[in-house]
Parts: C-alpha cells; sequence; structure tokens
C-alpha cells in the first residue's frame, strides 16, 4: 500500500475509487466502506484509495478532547490488510476547515486522486463548515463527473456502529460488546517497562506496558485478555488501574502472562482484551491479592484452554 501524508505529494494518474472518513478504530461499518471501495476498484480497474486522518478531527479544534481507540500505525496495517491500493493519511488542519466543498472535490478528490467514483457514509461530511455532504455530492455528481455511493449505516443487533460508542464501551470495561462491533479483539500494544516489580516478590511477575497515552484504555478492573510477544500468543490475566493493595498512585496495565518466563524488557507486546473478570479490589493483606491471583489464573487457564 502507498501512503502519502501530505497533499502536495499526491498527483495520482490512475483513476480511482475513494471512501473518505476518519475510520477511528477501523470498526464493522468502517469496514463496509473499505471493502466496498476495494471491490469496486478491482472489478471496475481502478486504484483503492483510502482518505483518512493522521489526527482527529475533533481534536483540531479542542485538543485532546477525543482518545482513539487505535494508534495511526495499527490504523495503517488494517487499512492496507483489506487490500487498499493506496492510503491519504494528513494531518486535519486550518486548509481542511477552510476548503470549499467545491475546491476539495474538485481540486482534491478530482483533481490530485483522479476519482471516478466516491463511497461515503450517510452522515459523512467535509469542508468548510461542513458544507460538503452527501446532497450536494449528489448535486454535482454529473456536473463534476464522478459516481456516488452513499451507504446506510451498519446496524448490529438493531443498533448503529460508532466510534463513539466503541469509547463508551471500552470505558465501560464491556470488552466483549466491543471485539463484536471492531470484528476483532480490542488490543493495546505497548513496550514492556520496569515497574515497582511487587508482582515478581508475590509469584506473579507481571508485563508493565508503556502504552500511547492518546488511547482510551478500558475502565480500571482484572480482564482475561491474549498476549502476542514475538509473533506467539500467550494467555494472560492484565490488570489495569492503580494497585490499591500495594498503595499505588497511578494507573498501571499490568500482564500476567501465563506459562511463560522470559525477560521481555524493551519489548513491543500486544494485549487482546477477551472478557472483564472482575473490578478492581483493594484487598486488606497481601496474602489476600495473591489467593485471588491465584483464582484469576485457574478462571483464564480453565475458561479458554481451549484458545491456545
Amino acid at each position: 500500500m502507498i501512503v502519502f501524508s501530505r497533499l502536495d505529494e499526491i498527483n495520482i494518474t490512475d483513476k480511482t475509487c475513494i471512501t473518505i472518513g476518519n475510520f477511528d478504530g477501523v470498526h464493522r461499518g468502517h469496514q463496509t466502506l473499505i471493502s466496498k471501495t476495494v471491490d469496486y476498484a478491482r472489478m471496475n480497474g481502478l486504484k483503492s484509495v483510502v482518505f483518512t486522518f493522521s489526527n482527529h478531527p475533533v481534536n483540531y479544534f479542542i485538543p485532546g478532547s477525543v482518545k482513539n481507540i487505535i494508534t495511526i500505525e495499527e490504523k495503517l496495517r488494517i487499512i492496507e490488510s483489506m487490500g487498499v491500493d493506496i492510503c491519504v493519511n494528513i494531518e486535519f488542519n486550518s486548509d481542511m476547515t477552510s476548503i470549499s466543498a467545491e475546491d476539495y472535490v474538485k481540486k482534491i478528490l478530482l483533481g490530485k486522486l483522479n476519482m471516478r467514483k466516491l463511497i461515503v457514509g450517510h452522515d459523512f461530511s467535509f469542508a468548510k463548515n461542513r458544507e460538503g455532504n452527501p446532497a450536494y455530492l449528489e448535486s454535482v455528481k454529473d456536473e463534476f463527473g464522478f459516481e456516488l455511493e452513499i451507504v446506510a449505516p451498519i446496524l448490529l443487533n438493531g443498533t448503529r456502529v460508532s466510534s463513539t460508542d466503541i469509547r463508551a464501551n471500552i470505558i465501560e470495561g464491556n470488552v466483549t460488546s466491543v471485539a463484536f462491533m471492531l470484528d476483532r479483539l480490542y488490543s493495546i500494544d505497548g513496550v514492556v517497562i520496569k515497574g515497582r516489580q511487587i508482582g515478581s516478590k508475590i509469584g506473579y511477575p507481571t508485563a508493565n506496558i508503556d502504552y500511547d497515552r492518546g488511547l482510551v484504555i478500558p475502565a480500571d478492573g482484572v480482564y482475561a485478555t491474549l498476549v502476542e510477544i514475538d509473533a506467539k500468543k500467550y494467555k494472560g490475566a492484565t490488570s489495569i488501574g492503580n494497585n490499591p493493595t500495594v498503595n499505588g498512585d497511578k494507573t498501571t496495565v499490568e500482564t500476567y502472562i501465563l506459562d511463560f518466563d522470559q525477560d521481555i524488557y524493551g519489548k513491543d507486546i500486544r494485549v487482546e482484551f477477551v472478557e472483564l473478570m472482575r473490578p478492581m479490589i483493594k484487598f486488606e493483606t497481601i496474602e489476600e491479592l495473591t489467593d485471588q491471583l491465584k483464582a484469576d489464573e485457574e478462571y483464564v487457564r480453565n475458561k479458554y484452554s481451549d484458545i491456545i
């Protein structure tokens, strides 16, 4: 997949089919738009293009107001895995808020991206004051010479799939619902760093993950997880919270990896969240904590014995 990070880099001569959106999470609704784009392009001898942004548009107006569901690296990886030929991954900035809908279509979509067909969601909007929308596109498509497909919202159990709902479910710890909406397990990537090493002292060493603080993370609690290290997966029990039993003072993401005893400090790992097992608890003694950790381990080992 070819990736462009600036508009001035682009001058595509191949005819294209394009879809546009922030695509945070690349959830089932996003996947439908991207799959339609890839399929149409392949059937009609075009190049497929995903036009997206390296920062959340809302954060341009209100910095830090929206946490991302996945990193930009993961977003690009998923988009590429779907067979997309070209990804335009630019910064959402003042240029995007000041350009007219007409110039957006004529100068960018047609002029730079050589668009022949555009596939967008029913609530898509773009350009200055969000003046561009499906109704506007419908009104100019014949004049400007492109085809247009407006895709209805994707419903799961009667409810529209949205990034907003996915964030809300992550915050509440509903990782099973999140997995259903994403069509994959929700995950956090990060580098293993040294923590207070209390787990090692009580027989439950954990991998402390230095995760991207720009991501939304699940509610405090203990989760059944899968842990990917060097392309191999293991069962895990992951704690999110401030470790109240040992008077922790900051939120950490720590994973006890079953049947694993290697030194992985400095390694990149991925933690995939399967189920919220229990809330974070402040135990009166280390012995009570250790007993609960044993119970957590057995729960993961027994319930998910057939996963790995």
